[in-house]
C-alpha cells in the first residue's frame, strides 16, 4: 500500500483559497494559471478521498473535512517554514522574519515597542519584525492560524492551546474631558454610575476588564459611543462626550496637553499584560528571540510588579 502522496504547495494552494476566497485570487497572489490551481486542488482531494471545496455564488467555501485539512495545513505550512532558522540557529545565527501581534487599544505599540524593537535589532539585525494590530480575539485566531507569531495581551486571554508568560501590570485610570466640573477627592468607580461612557467595541481585552470593574463596582456603563482604538475613545472623551477608562501612559499625554484630565479612583485599577503564543506550534529561532527581548525588557521596566500567583515564566521560551 502506497503512501499519502500530499505536497506543501497543494496545502499553502488550499490555505490560501481558504484565505482569499477564490481559485482566482489565488493565482494571481502565485502567479499561475486558474487550471493549474484547480488540478492541485483536484489531485488534493483525490489523495485524500473526500471534496474539500464546495462552490458558491461568489467563490468558494470549506467543507467539514476541508476546515479540518486547512487548520493543520496552517501547522504543517508553519513549521515547514521554520526549518531554515531552526538550521541557522544550530550555526548559531538568528535569520528570518517574525510577526508581533498587539492591541491597537494598548500603549504597547507607542510606548513599549519602539524600544522593544530596538533592543531586539541591536542583538538580531538579520531578522525582520512585523507588527498587527488586532483585537484580542483575533489575536489568538491568529496565533494559531500561523499570521502572528506572539502577542503582548491582557489577562484573562479567551482562547484554549495557548501558552501565557505575565509580563507587567498596566494601570488604568478614569478620564474626563479637560474641562469637566470635578474635585480632587478619589471617588469610588460607583460614583461615576450615572455617567455617561465610552466604551471599546466588543472583542478587545480593555472591553471586557471595564465591564469587570464596573460590574464590580455594582453597575452596568451606559455607553454614548463605542470606538476600536485609543485615539477614537479618547478623542469622544476630549469632546465631552463621556467618561472612560484607559491604560495611564496613554492617559498622562493628554492631561498634559491639558485635554483630559485623570480623575482619582479608589481603590487604583490596573491589568496584566502577558506575552502569548500557539500552544501547537514552535516558536522559530527569530520568535524565541523576540520572546527573551520582549521578557528581558518587562524586567528592566518601572512597573507595578505581576503578582506572584500570575508570575511565571512559560514554555515560550524553550529550546
Amino acid at each position: 500500500m502506497g503512501g499519502l502522496r500530499v505536497t506543501l504547495n497543494q496545502l499553502e494552494l488550499l490555505v490560501s483559497i481558504a484565505d482569499r476566497g477564490s481559485v482566482s485570487a489565488t493565482a494571481d497572489f502565485f502567479a499561475i494559471t486558474q487550471p493549474t490551481v484547480s488540478h492541485q486542488i483536484q489531485q488534493l482531494e483525490q489523495e485524500l478521498g473526500t471534496e474539500l471545496l464546495r462552490r458558491k455564488s461568489r467563490g468558494m467555501d470549506l467543507t467539514e473535512a476541508g476546515q479540518i485539512v486547512v487548520d493543520a495545513a496552517r501547522s504543517i505550512i508553519k513549521q515547514t517554514k521554520a526549518i531554515p532558522g531552526l538550521v541557522q540557529d544550530l550555526k548559531g545565527l538568528v535569520q528570518g522574519s517574525v510577526t508581533l501581534g498587539l492591541s491597537p487599544v494598548s500603549p504597547v505599540s507607542t510606548h513599549h515597542f519602539p524600544t522593544i524593537y530596538q533592543m531586539f535589532r541591536n542583538q538580531y539585525p538579520e531578522v525582520s519584525v512585523s507588527v498587527m494590530e488586532e483585537g484580542s480575539a483575533e489575536l489568538v485566531e491568529h496565533l494559531h492560524d500561523g499570521r502572528v507569531d506572539l502577542a503582548i495581551m491582557s489577562l484573562p486571554v479567551l482562547g484554549s492551546r495557548v501558552d501565557i508568560t505575565p509580563l507587567w501590570q498596566e494601570e488604568l485610570v478614569l478620564i474626563d474631558a479637560a474641562n469637566a466640573r470635578s474635585d480632587d477627592q478619589p471617588k469610588s468607580l460607583a460614583f461615576f454610575h450615572d455617567r455617561p461612557w465610552i466604551l471599546f467595541r466588543a472583542g478587545f481585552g480593555l472591553t471586557r476588564t471595564v465591564s469587570a470593574l464596573c460590574q464590580t463596582a455594582g453597575f452596568d456603563p451606559k455607553p454614548a459611543a463605542e470606538a476600536s482604538s485609543l485615539s477614537a475613545v479618547i478623542g469622544f472623551v476630549i469632546s465631552g462626550l463621556g467618561v472612560s477608562i484607559v491604560p495611564r501612559e496613554a492617559a498622562l499625554e493628554h492631561q498634559h496637553a491639558g485635554r483630559v484630565k485623570i480623575l482619582p479612583i479608589t481603590p487604583r485599577m490596573s491589568r496584566i499584560m502577558a506575552l502569548v503564543t500557539s500552544s501547537d506550534a514552535m516558536l522559530t529561532p527569530a520568535g524565541r528571540s523576540l520572546a527573551e527581548v520582549i521578557w528581558n525588557y518587562s524586567r528592566q521596566q518601572e512597573h507595578p510588579e505581576v503578582p506572584a500567583s500570575a508570575s511565571r515564566r512559560s514554555q515560550l521560551f524553550r529550546h
